[in-house]
């Protein structure tokens, strides 16, 4: 889209592409996550933290794996948020074309899987959906 084109527009797809992510990843690791929000996974941090606390002598270290996941995506958002800005800053609205590096990054890897490894496996229901 053109720099000069409206504003509302541009939000209806961003909203229709989230709704997208949303219903489509509902999980990472096998652990469940909203991908979308990052209030999500601040609350899920501290929650994780307080199980660190709570469960600190009896060596119960189960909810580790869902902390580091929830850790994880919340600083991969602010990773990407802060170089979105400084290359916005930067390089204005044509900033955008840069999402396609990791884009084409993830297509490869998903079309591999699908081809490759979970050929077998499309017609299954991921779990967590």
């Amino acid at each position: 889209m053109p720099d000069s084109a409206p504003v509302q527009i541009i939000q209806v797809i961003i909203n229709f592409v989230a709704s997208m992510q949303y219903n489509t990843f509902r999980q990472a690791e096998g652990v469940p996550v909203a991908t979308t929000f990052a209030t999500n996974h601040i609350r899920q941090i501290g929650i994780g933290l307080a199980r660190e606390v709570k469960y600190r002598h009896t060596g119960n270290r189960s909810h580790r794996e869902e902390l580091f996941v929830h850790l994880y995506m919340l600083l991969f958002f602010f990773a990407g948020a802060s170089l979105g800005s400084l290359f916005g800053h930067w390089m204005g609205g044509r900033s955008i074309w840069l999402t396609l590096i990791p884009l084409v990054v993830v297509f490869a890897a998903l079309l591999k899987a699908d081809l490759g490894e979970e050929k077998n496996r499309m017609e299954q229901k991921p779990t967590g959906h």
